[in-house]
Order: structure tokens, then sequence, then C-alpha cells
């Protein structure tokens, strides 16, 4: 009977084995796209079970449209993300017809790390777990993959400050793409602007990547990530007369030549004060709106990195006020009053604690070159 029992051990203790075996976990990071949501790219895990034949990619950034009141969750920072589970096959394809690359890392892991980590992956996904809140800078779907081998037992990182913020890094991924960053900057406040470590720099995929290849594995005594390999390249990048464009239409130019445009037009212009008063609603109007906005995203929402916005100094709600008042020293009090703030927002703009976008600089000045232009003309009658 002892005998029995004894093979039947070994038998499973095999077995076992053999499963643990044939499971290996890869790191796959994917290129960016063109929509916003696909702005910085993407992360995932694919784990092969041999066993049974099963060739997986679990995926931690899946929303969806259909999801009731999408766009005010969203908005709101109150939208829920989820891991969901698709084939290799099916994933590899999706992100070729969108013309994204992707690349595998494979994992130094052991049998048991290997099966710890696919028996996790399956528990998240049960339909009780799958959901999280969605936070851009904190928990998507790079973080919660770095986040794994944070709680798993046997691998170690040695964190340290970067040099970096959470704005210069967004910078510096969004690229050519200026119209974007010129909206993130408006949107996020003082609070994305601190010096991050090197483990928060991971909520960036491309970040993700090459940190996560620094993580040990204590138990092996070796590098979490072995080889690297290119599964898809993306597609060819804007060649050079579209970064040009790119460069010649950004929000600093635009707005640069709108203040000179302002400036000339209003120098040879027979009515001056028509002139002012139609370009000075709409830039009051363009500017009372966006600081609604502003005022939104900080009061009215979830988020935490849009408050603390250093940009209501000059982007204000307060700028809709004249755009309604009759002609009079109260309304030009006002507008005196605002452009005051705004010039100073732009010269101690040094010692804010939040970095201003460049074309903000240009808009203050314009503000002020208007504010200035109705005191000449006012003074006038």
């Amino acid at each position: 009977m002892k005998r029995i029992l004894l093979v039947f051990i070994l038998v499973a203790a095999a077995a076992s084995a053999r499963a643990q075996d044939s499971l290996s976990v890869s790191l796959l990071t994917c290129s960016q796209g063109d929509d916003i949501a696909s702005a910085f790219g993407h992360s995932a895990l694919r784990v092969k079970d041999l066993r049974h034949g099963r060739d997986m990619v679990f995926n931690y950034g899946t929303f969806s449209f259909n999801e009731p009141h999408f766009m005010l969750k969203f908005l709101r920072g109150e939208l829920n993300y989820c891991l969901s589970v698709n084939s290799f096959e099916n994933f590899k394809v999706s992100y070729d017809k969108a013309g994204r690359g992707i690349t595998e890392q494979d994992m130094n892991l052991t049998p048991a790390q290997a099966s710890e980590i696919y028996a996790f992956l399956l528990q998240n996904y049960q339909p009780a777990n799958r959901f999280y809140l969605y936070d851009f800078l904190q928990d998507n779907c790079a973080t919660r993959i770095r986040d794994i081998f944070e709680t798993t037992p046997g691998f170690s990182f040695d964190d340290t400050l970067s040099d970096l913020t959470y704005r210069e890094e967004l910078t510096r991924l969004v690229g050519d793409r200026r119209w974007m960053m010129f909206g993130i900057d408006l949107i996020l406040g003082a609070k994305v602007d601190r010096r991050i470590t090197v483990r928060e720099s991971e909520f960036l995929p491309d970040r993700l990547s090459p940190i996560l290849a620094s993580y040990r594995n204590d138990t092996l005594d070796c590098r979490l990530m072995t080889s690297s390999t290119v599964l898809s390249e993306p597609a060819p990048g804007p060649g050079k007369a579209a970064r040009i464009l790119s460069k010649a239409t950004s929000p600093f130019s635009i707005f640069t030549v709108l203040f000179v445009l302002y400036l000339v037009l209003y120098l040879r212009s027979r009515n001056k004060w028509k002139f002012m008063s139609i370009c000075s609603t709409v830039l009051y109007i363009v500017l009372g709106l966006g600081g609604v906005i502003i005022c939104l995203m900080w009061f009215a929402t979830e988020h935490v990195w849009t408050a603390n916005n250093w940009n209501l100094m000059w982007m204000n709600p307060i700028f809709l006020i004249p755009v309604f008042m009759p002609d009079s020293w109260a309304k030009n009090l006002i507008i005196d009053i605002l452009a005051a703030v705004s010039a100073l927002c732009l010269i101690f703009s040094w010692i804010l604690p939040q970095t201003l976008h460049p074309a903000a600089a240009v808009i203050i000045l314009l503000t002020v070159l208007m504010a200035l232009s109705r005191r000449a003309i006012y003074r006038k009658y």
C-alpha cells in the first residue's frame, strides 16, 4: 500500500512538473497608434501553455466605447478598464492591421514562478476581479504588469529618483503631436511636474520594457528578461515634409502668427476700436471657456492630476464677464486686471510649480497687447 501511494505521489509530482515546464511568460510592447487612446503605446503579457495548446495575451488596457455614459465617465475619471484575454494570433492581427509594431521579451522564470503568475492572471480575469478604475499615470496597462513582479516573491529592483517629471515623459513620447500635447498641458496641473522615480516612469510601455529588463530574478540569480524579438515592425513614421508641417502648424507657431497679424492689422485698421473689440471678444470667449473646462476638470471630476492647475492665471472663466458688459471703466478695469495677472504669470513662470506650454507665453502676450490697445483707444474718447 505504501509503495502504491509513493508511486502515485511521484507520478503526480512529475505531472505537475511537466505542467509547469510547459508554461512560458513574455512581455509584449506595442508601438504607438494614430488615435489618442493608443498614442502612448501598449503593454501586455503573453502566456504560452504548451500542455493545453494555448497561446494567450492578457491585456489590462481594455475598455468599451459601448459602456453607458462612456464619455462622461472618461471625463470625470470614473471609467473602468478591465483585464481581457485574447489569442495571440488575433492580438497580432489587430495590431498588424493598425500598423503598430510588437516586440516580445522572454522572461527568466522558474516553473513555479511561471505557474504562479499564470494562476494570478487567471484569478485576476475572474468577473469579480477583472475591472479596475483607470488612472493614466499610476494604474494602467503598464503599471499593472509592473505590480505583478512587485507582489510576486523572488524579484527585486533598486528604485531611484529620476531627473524627469510626468509632464516631461509625456512630452517626449507625444513628439510631433503638438496640439495633443498642448491640450494635455492645459488640462494637467502642477502634480505632474514633480520628479518621479524610475519605478513611476514605468507608466509608459516604452519605459516598462527596458526597466523591467533590469529587474532581477533572485531565485535564479539572473536578470528577469532574456531575449528580445521584434514580432512586427511598426508602419513608417511621418516623413520630413510631415514633420516640418507639424512644426509649422504647432500651437506656438499658430499663436505667434495670430499675434503678429493682430498687431499689423490693428496698426493698419481705420476703425481700430471695432477691430480690437471683435478680436478681443473672440479671445476672451476662448480663454473664458477654456477656464471653465479647467475648473470642471479640477473641481468636478475624480482626476487627481488635473488639480492645482496654474493655467487658471491666464485662462480664466472671469474672461467671460467683460464679453457681456457694455463698454465702461468697469469693463476696462476687469480686462486690465486679468491682463496684469496673466503678465505676472508669464514673468514669474520660472518659479511656478507648474511648467507652462510655450504657446501659453504667446497667448499671454496677445492678451496683454489687446488690453493695452483697448486702453490706448479708450483714452482718446
